[in-house]
Parts: C-alpha cells; structure tokens; sequence
C-alpha cells in the first residue's frame, strides 16, 4: 500500500482536530504509505483559523484539506460526502473513515493496515471492546444493539472507524444507504468484512455530542437500511397475529356456547370485536407499509457518488499538496 486517505467529519470539534492531526504527522513517520487527511467540515459554525493556524508545521503528512459543505447534513452523511470526495479526487489504494475526536485512536491506524497487509481488496473494521462513557449510555448503546439483532437479523458490533480498499470504496459510495448509516451500509453491501478489536479512545478536548437523542435517531437510521427485512419480519408477526386471533375467538365463542352460565352477558361479543378490532390495525399497518416500501424502490434513488457535489461548498487545502489534480471549486 503506497498511499492512504483518512476521512474525518468534523463539526465544529477543532481543538481536536489539531491533536488528531499532530498525533498523525507523528505516527506517519512509521507507517509505509503516504497520508493524505480529507477533513469534512459538516457546516461548522465556529472558525477553524484559530485551532488550525499552526499546522503549517507538519512535515510527514502528504496533505491536509478541508472539504467545506454548504450546510449541516449529519454525522454520517458528512463521512458518504467525505468517501465520494476521496473516490473520485484521489488516486489513492486504501481509504480509512475515522472519527476527529480521539475515540477513534489514531496510533490503530496501523493495527488496521496490517491486518489489510498487501491485499488488493479488504474492508477491516474496528470492533468495539472497551468504551468509555457513563454507565446509563452504555446500557443505552447495548440496548440498541440488542434491538437492531432483534429486527434485522444482524449483528452490529462496530462504528465508523474502518479500513476500505479504493476498489471496495467505490462499491460502497454507489449504495444508497450510505447516506443513513455507514456500518449499516457495510452490513447490507455484502461486502467481506474482517472485525480487528480495538479498544475506544478518550476525547481529545470538549464533550461528545451524541446525546440520548442523537443515540436514538442514529439507531433507527442503522435500522432503516434494513427496512425490508423488518418489514417481511412484521408480516411473518402479523401471520402469527392472525393465527392467534383465530383461536382467540374460537376459544370465546366455544366458552359462550359451552358454557353460558359463568360468563357476564355481552362480553363474548365485546371481546370478539376487540380481538378484531387490534388484528385489523395491525393489518392494514403492515400492507400500507408495505405497498409505500415497494412503491419507493421504483422511484430514483439518491446515490452518494451521483449526488455528493451539490452539497461542497468549497475545498482548501491547509497542508502539503494534494495527490491529484483537484477540480476547481
């Protein structure tokens, strides 16, 4: 591997962005290939001039640049729109999506690119061992693990911070998915996935933005992915529900012939109707859900490699120089 593109979103995180990018132009001088950063700035609204005016000092990076987009668009939209710029831009072998923060610790970079060793195609992901938030998140976070097994079938067990072979990258940014969850996407691209553990780093400086709320919206987008298994998995639960309510009201029925005189007046039929009344919601739910997700996948998807440039507002280049000949912005 000659050389490498490392991904970072960033949303206003610059105090740790300028750790992140100091401890990288420590650690390139032991690793082999030539590092390139693509920063994306996910419509920050604090300068970064301040944080990163001094980066003129990193020798051993090939390159730093910053990937402005034109307004917030998410953490994981941020990182498609990141894989897209270094897909199509950059003429590098592999490329590495990792957080800004610290959580993701940069000195794994080469656990992840030795586990790759001289393959052409690898996709390598971090699994997650230990973490380092409050009690109540982690419970929060294996909850949403536990749920995303339940619905899809699937075993989610890492994140963001993975190791993509260029020809693997241009697979996965052709997936509409990716807008919603990159691990999730990785999941459902069936590409062949190698689990390194690696433990979860501290924050370099402030506070994590992931609240309960994030947490939740960034499970159910994990979870959108998969909307068509969920969906056979609810169907194949409303059969279950039908079979249910058939011996339910059969059962009613048989205790209201058979036995009359221990049972109040009008509650065979008050039961039957609720018992048909519930099967029907849950019914009519679950086709109307369905005809809306097999209405969808006529419709034009939004591919991240196809629709990514609206959303660049403008391109800089902080450090070194770039690789390639980069269109002008």
């Amino acid at each position: 591997m000659k050389n490498l593109c490392v991904v970072v979103p960033v949303f206003n995180d610059w105090s740790s962005l300028n750790v992140l990018l100091r401890r990288m132009d420590q650690l390139s001088k032991s690793l082999s290939p030539e590092i390139f950063v693509t920063v994306v700035d996910d419509g920050s609204t604090e300068s970064a001039n301040a944080a990163l005016q001094d980066l003129t000092l990193l020798t051993n990076l090939h390159g730093v640049e910053i990937v402005h987009l034109a307004a917030n668009v998410g953490h994981q939209r941020a990182i498609a729109i990141g894989l897209c710029v270094a897909v199509a831009d950059h003429d590098m072998d592999a490329i590495l999506v990792m957080d800004g923060d610290g959580e993701d610790p940069p000195e794994e970079i080469a656990t992840l690119l030795r586990q790759a060793g001289s393959r052409q195609d690898f996709c390598i992901v971090a699994q997650r061992r230990k973490r380092h938030e409050d009690l109540t998140f982690r419970l929060s976070y294996i909850a949403y693990k536990t749920v995303f097994r339940v619905v899809t079938g699937k075993k989610i067990n890492f994140g963001n911070f993975s190791l993509s072979s260029r020809g693997y990258a241009r697979r996965l940014v052709m997936i509409s998915d990716l807008w919603n969850n990159l691990a999730a996407a990785l999941l459902r691209s069936r590409l062949p996935i190698e689990m390194v553990p690696i433990d979860r780093g501290t924050r370099y400086a402030g506070t994590s933005k992931m609240n309960y709320v994030s947490l939740i919206l960034h499970g159910l987008s994990g979870m959108s992915v998969y909307a068509e298994t969920i969906l056979v998995r609810l169907m194949l639960l409303t059969f279950g529900l039908v079979t249910l309510s058939v011996v339910l009201i059969a059962t009613v029925l048989s205790l209201r012939v058979f036995a009359p005189l221990y049972a109040t007046p009008g509650w065979a039929t008050t039961v039957t109707f609720g018992i048909v009344i519930i099967f029907l919601q849950v019914l009519f739910t679950t086709l109307s859900s369905i005809l809306i997700l097999l209405n969808s996948r006529v419709q034009r998807q939004t591919l991240p490699y196809v629709d990514y440039k609206p959303y660049v507002a403008s391109r800089e280049l902080i450090v070194g120089r770039y690789p390639t000949t980069i269109p002008a912005s």
